[in-house]
């Protein structure tokens, strides 16, 4: 069932727990060592060979498992790699306990951890390499896949503490990382980006944290809770709260509640708080005792698990509405009803005195696993070109995907999710063409390889049509084929619908309104589409049903996310009004 952002906010609020968003559980992965079921005539694939065997690299080390969700490569220890898997997935299990909605299906989903031989560094998206601090693991994704990338090999970072942003002079801390924390903290990203609109970066850093801070045993779950004992804050005697202590510079090993890091230091002032974005340094390195982290930390858990309680519902007012106007103080006051400076006031008394209702939940025996029950095996020419090349290619880095790509393919796999990754990296599009048709004739499970082969007889079609310069019934099931075959794979793609709506306006034959009704299933689905919006009513408005066009006119004015694609909405429901009298 979908939820509105709104709602699950509110409906986890309510529960004094977490921001979650829509859909059902992963969906069983197939083994990559099974096989495809072929039919229909065989496409002649390029014969990417070499003259000697000597040409191929040696196939790398990587171990094979799987967990719940996910597929696993691991390169380095057995032992410490199943005891990582099994703890987290004892805290997969714990989490929904806490996260009611379930997560969004999805075509593929990996995790890779990265033991020997500076692995990671190759996943690490161009816009991360070189910041300070540096990134210990990755959340790649797209519509379709996510990959979970761990830095096992890195133990300690020197890092400015959170005092850096206020004092040039702020010493430099090792950091310890926690391995297992940085994979809480990747696994919360993933379920916060299952919606159709991102949470805010601030509110996805504060839940993280959260999480992160999981008091997990094997008997019970603890979520917010915060120890409020003084005296143990980063640096030495408290200061003026709204001063920040230039004494600060004592070493910290391992991160910190909010309330330790921020008791001796100015905080961010609401509007630089607010303006961070993910592009942001802020953002895209809070790893340690950081400021803005530690703010978003502390402003998240005040609303949520302050002992009064009284922002749990502004919060989600103010998360909602931040879908469709950008953040201000006056829409803070209207949400909160109070300025950025009384909830700084009282942000500043919470750090102090941290005052708070924390959940504790029981754990069943049979929600227990065990690192014995995690089986791993020697990695497949195919398993590892699969996951690795995905990962590179969900991190930008195309010819390293192809690269993995193209050693699974000359050692002879065909798997069709190998073929759809080698189609969407290669340059020729003769070749990713023949590649991704192979792909969609042995059954690959990824919706996006569908859409791609309707978008490429469409454009065709269009180039070539019938007698009338519409495209032909042979021509308009050429093209939906494919597109109602994407249906039966997760996730919903709003192009799979946007096609449909573009092949039907092109058609010779004219829709009737049962054409349309899968039309209305993505209307559902991706309600700030504006085009596919504009395309189904005006579809409707020459099926003759303009009650219908109309409304769905006016529901793309209310979620269209730009002016121009609102007023274009707009101007359709006016001309649309009096003939749905």
């Amino acid at each position: 069932m979908n939820v509105s952002p709104l709602g699950l906010v509110r409906r986890l609020c309510a529960r004094i727990v977490l921001l979650s968003v829509l859909a059902t559980g992963l969906v069983p992965l197939p083994s990559r060592a099974a096989g495809p079921v072929t039919e229909g005539p065989t496409v002649e694939l390029p014969k990417l060979t070499i003259t000697e065997s000597a040409g191929l690299p040696e196939l790398e080390a990587w171990r094979y498992g799987r967990i719940a969700g996910f597929e696993v490569l691991s390169n380095g220890s057995d032992l410490e790699a199943r005891k990582l898997l099994a703890d987290f997935q004892k805290f997969q299990q714990a989490v929904h306990l806490v996260w009611p909605a379930p997560t969004k299906p999805l075509a593929a989903s990996s995790l890779i951890l990265c033991g020997r031989g500076n692995k990671f560094d190759g996943f690490i998206p161009a816009n991360l390499r070189g910041g300070e601090p540096p990134v210990a693991s990755l959340f790649l994704r797209n519509r379709e896949q996510i990959a979970l990338v761990v830095d096992l090999e890195i133990q300690r970072v020197g890092i400015n503490d959170a005092t850096a942003a206020q004092n040039a002079n702020a010493n430099s801390v090792e950091y310890e990382v926690d391995h297992y924390r940085q994979l809480y903290r990747e696994y919360v990203h993933y379920l916060l980006s299952q919606g159709e609109v991102r949470s805010p970066v601030w509110l996805e850093e504060g839940l993280a944290q959260i999480v992160m801070d999981i008091d997990l045993t094997d008997h019970k779950l603890i979520l917010g809770k915060v120890e409020t004992t003084r005296g143990d804050a980063i640096g030495g005697s408290p200061v003026d709260p709204d001063a920040s202590d230039a004494t600060v510079a004592d070493a910290v090993v391992g991160e910190q509640p909010f309330n330790a890091v921020l008791q001796h230091l100015a905080l961010l002032p609401f509007d630089k708080f607010f303006a961070v974005t993910r592009e942001d340094n802020e953002a895209r390195h809070p790893l340690g005792n950081t400021l803005w982290a530690k703010e978003a930390y502390a402003f998240v858990h005040f609303c949520l698990f302050g002992e009064k309680l009284q922002y749990k519902e502004a919060l989600a007012t103010f998360v909602s509405r931040l879908a469709h106007e950008p953040a201000s103080e006056a829409l803070f006051k209207e949400c909160f009803h109070v300025s950025y400076a009384d909830m700084m006031k009282q942000l500043r008394g919470y750090i102090l005195y941290t005052k708070h209702k924390y959940q504790e939940y029981a754990l069943k025996d049979t929600d227990r696993v065990s690192a014995a029950s995690i089986q791993l095996a020697d990695a497949t020419a195919v398993q590892i070109g699969v996951l690795k090349g995905d990962a590179f290619r969900l991190a930008g880095h195309a010819e390293a995907a192809l690269t993995e790509y193209r050693s699974a393919y000359i050692r002879g796999s065909r798997d069709p999710a190998l073929l759809a990754g080698l189609a969407t990296v290669q340059t020729d599009p003769t070749l990713a063409e023949r590649f991704n048709n192979e792909a969609v004739r042995t059954g690959v499970n990824r919706p996006s390889a569908y859409t791609t082969q309707a978008r490429t007889r469409l454009a065709a079609f269009k180039a070539d049509p019938g007698p009338d310069g519409k495209l032909t019934t042979v021509q308009m099931s050429a093209v939906l084929g494919p597109l109602f075959k994407a249906r039966s794979f997760p996730p919903p793609l709003p192009e799979t619908y946007e096609l449909i709506a573009e092949a039907w306006a092109a058609s010779s034959v004219p829709p009737k309104p049962e054409h349309l009704a899968v039309l209305d299933e993505g209307v559902r689905r991706f309600p700030r589409d504006s085009e596919l919006i504009y395309r189904t009513a005006k579809l409707y408005q020459q099926a003759g049903v303009t009650p219908t066009a109309l409304a769905i006119a006016q529901l793309g004015v209310r979620f269209a996310p730009e002016p121009a694609a609102k007023a274009r909405l707009a101007e359709l429901a006016a001309s649309l009004a009096p003939a749905a009298k």
